[in-house]
């Protein structure tokens, strides 16, 4: 009947052999009715012929009797009544493209055959049941179905008056091969698609997503498969006045859909992009809900997520059958969260790759929650070198770009340093529980160098110095995921002792980009290993590519800014302050309490600069100190690596990741000065690089090697090309 046929046109493989047809009107099939119920589009293969009303051929297909389904045969079809037609000799493979429905009820689909020239216009069938049906996700979309013989085909899509046009996206779908020798198969149609202007028209992928300009609510979609009531346009109760969508819920699973154009998707391939919508939330008595909780993971279907629906192949090979794969939580609610307002859906993620259909879907808000959207978009985003952590000083007074690395995190916006704001994280739970954040590092090229930094707060008596896992403050981490190669790396920690006077400790580091992060598929950095019992606070964050610069290699060398992009060698072996420089003003950097004379300090370097017989001059200053902080003196002509030697101040390049072993490299002081153990000494010395040094992924600038009973204290370090 007309109320259970499922996709508008005949997809049953069907073979008759050994028939005979025994009906007075002397039609052998009534394609008539068949057509009247959507089935305009059939096709029965006749093994032995025996279907033929002349009783001349060995085999054949019994089609609808239409141009697009005989209009290649020529003369081997003739017309059988009923509206059907017999073509002799043929066997037909069929392929079926499901397309966007709306705005593509005049389109056909242009079939050429490439040897004879000949094609045909095959218009597109879509099942019209109800209002809800026609907007279904799953089922509401038009076909477009061709049944060919063996040969090769281009196929195109038309509008009217023969423009080319596309129809958002054309899912290629096989029926089985036909109990015949012949038939189009698997990769013997070529779909033309037309040129298109993506800067422009892929600059926003949502349609119909500004309610300002908003008559009606074509093209969205739902998934809901129950029920009349769907999407509703509601004028004048948009954000801004302007007319927004409602959606009647009632289960956790359905949301408010749209299809993406693949042609977009196909040239956005594993771009960034990013998501916004505002969504009003209501129970079924339109009051305000008030079970919306943003701070519990997806799957606990408390609040809204955006999921991206990719239609996939469950074998490539025969195109068979299409099934739906969800990529989850690719959006989620802004914090803070107002009940009885409108919630911001916000993410950033890389578009997947070429799809047969690509459709965004927000979801999983508690059962029985209404939606009212609004203001939809889903644009490309680029990355900044300058900029790669986005929001970090919340100037947008709320959580935009942020979000949890796993579990039911409680996220707030609370006041932070110098009068501005900050992220808190609590209910953590577990060490790597805490605020982090999606980058966008797709520019960023392997051997350049990432700087990372933060104002951090945690317990009060955290230690920066230990690896206690219960009493440790924060570090960054930064996770990559490219194509199921993942790392961890700890690109920032807490080096100098020296908080702000209002608490605020500096948490920095300098990364170099490898391989394994180029176009990662995920890039996420968050503030781990504190104890889950302490709410972890940061402000201020920053993460930006240090450009090359091989005139100077140190960055911060006078410690203007303080400690950063400093480090110490080992974590819990020395500690660092940061004290007064040279000349009484500006900033040192002291290395005290160290157990053993290989602890110090240390900078990465960009390895890029090392290049074999290439000159550099390193400049210093340096001063010793004991424990009450009385200057000491070293010998200058003791060039000896001690526990407790007069050895004075040298410069070390660490090799690391090198071609033939590490390469470690110390230079003492190249300048015939005695030691004043009351002033700045000054250092100098030169070096060509090595072959070996040359080879080396990782480069970085050490100061240690001094009698581990002295301080030592470092400003004004630079290390100049010749």
């Amino acid at each position: 009947s007309t109320d259970t046929h499922y996709a508008a046109h005949f997809d049953y493989k069907t073979s008759f052999e050994n028939v005979t047809v025994d009906d007075g009107r002397d039609v052998t099939l009534d394609g008539c009715r068949a057509s009247s119920y959507g089935y305009p589009d059939i096709v029965i293969t006749d093994i032995d012929g025996s279907l033929d009303p002349d009783g001349s051929a060995s085999s054949g297909a019994l089609v609808s009797d239409q141009p697009y389904m005989t209009g290649m045969f020529g003369d081997n079809c003739k017309s059988t009544g009923g509206c059907m037609a017999y073509c002799a000799g043929v066997c037909l493979g069929m392929v079926t493209f499901f397309t966007e429905r709306f705005g593509t009820e005049n389109y056909k689909m242009r079939v050429t055959d490439v040897a004879s020239g000949l094609s045909v216009d095959i218009p597109g069938n879509a099942r019209t049941y109800n209002e809800r049906w026609n907007t279904y996700a799953y089922d509401g979309q038009r076909t477009f179905s061709a049944s060919l013989p063996a040969g090769t085909y281009t196929a195109e899509f038309v509008d009217e008056s023969d423009n080319p046009v596309w129809p958002e996206y054309a899912a290629e779908q096989w029926a089985q091969a036909a109990d015949c020798d012949g038939g189009v198969s698997v990769g013997d149609v070529t779909l033309i698609k037309p040129p298109l202007d993506t800067a422009t028209e892929c600059a926003d992928m949502i349609r119909n997503g500004d309610s300002a300009n908003r008559a009606d609510v074509t093209p969205w979609l739902h998934t809901k498969w129950y029920g009349d009531t769907v999407n509703v346009l509601k004028p004048g109760e948009g954000k801004d006045g302007g007319n927004a969508i409602a959606m009647d819920r009632v289960h956790h699973w359905t949301g408010i859909a749209q299809n993406l154009n693949s042609i977009c998707v196909d040239a956005g391939e594993g771009q960034f992009y990013e998501f916004n919508a505002w969504l009003k939330m209501t129970d079924a008595d339109g009051n305000p809900s008030t079970v919306i909780d943003p701070n519990r993971e997806w799957w606990r279907n408390q609040s809204p997520i955006l999921t991206m629906n990719e239609g996939r192949y469950r074998d490539a090979t025969t195109k068979e059958y299409l099934y739906t794969a969800e990529h989850r939580d690719l959006a989620a609610i802004v914090r803070p969260y107002d009940n009885n307002g409108w919630g911001r859906v916000h993410g950033i993620f890389k578009m997947m790759p070429e799809s047969p259909r690509l459709w965004v879907e927000l979801e999983r808000a508690p059962d029985h929650v209404k939606f009212l959207l609004d203001s939809a978009s889903l644009t490309p985003m680029s990355c900044n070198r300058e900029k790669l952590v986005r929001n970090g000083n919340l100037e947008t007074g709320d959580s935009l770009f942020w979000d949890t690395w796993g579990g039911d995190v409680v996220l707030d916006v609370v006041p932070g340093p110098n009068g501005g704001s900050a992220l808190k994280s609590s209910s953590r739970g577990w060490y790597d529980r805490t605020q982090s954040q999606v980058l966008n590092i797709d520019c960023v090229n392997a051997g350049d160098r990432i700087a990372f930094s933060a104002k951090i707060k945690s317990d009060a008596s955290c230690l920066i110095y230990s690896w206690d896992s219960n009493a440790r403050c924060n570090d960054i981490i930064l996770h990559t995921n490219k194509n199921n190669v993942r790392e961890y790396h700890r690109v920032g920690h807490i080096t100098a002792d020296t908080p702000d006077e209002d608490g605020w400790h500096h948490v920095h580091g300098i990364h170099v980009h490898n391989e394994n992060g180029v176009n990662a598929n995920l890039a996420k950095m968050y503030f781990a290993e504190a104890n889950p019992i302490w709410d972890v606070y940061t402000a201020d964050v920053k993460a930006y590519v240090l450009e090359k610069n091989c005139q100077a290699l140190v960055e911060n060398p006078n410690m203007e800014e303080k400690d950063l992009y400093w480090s110490y060698t080992d974590r819990d072996r020395s500690k660092v302050k940061v004290i007064t420089g040279v000349g009484g003003s500006g900033h040192a950097l002291r290395v005290y309490d160290r157990d053993h004379s290989w602890r110090g300090l240390r900078q990465v370097l960009d390895p890029r600069c090392f290049v074999a017989t290439e000159e550099f001059t390193i400049n210093a200053r340096f001063r010793l100190t004991d424990e009450s902080l009385a200057g000491v003196t070293c010998d200058p002509t003791y060039e000896v690596n001690s526990l407790d030697g007069a050895q004075c101040p040298s410069v070390v390049i660490y090799g690391r990741k090198c071609a033939s072993g590490d390469v470690y490299q110390q230079f003492w002081n190249g300048l015939d000065l005695p030691w004043d153990p009351e002033a700045w000494n000054y250092y100098e010395a030169s070096f060509a690089v090595t072959d070996e040094l040359a080879a080396c992924e990782s480069v970085e600038v050490w100061i240690h090697q001094i009698n581990r009973s002295w301080n030592i204290e470092v400003d004004d370090v630079q290390i100049y090309a010749i």
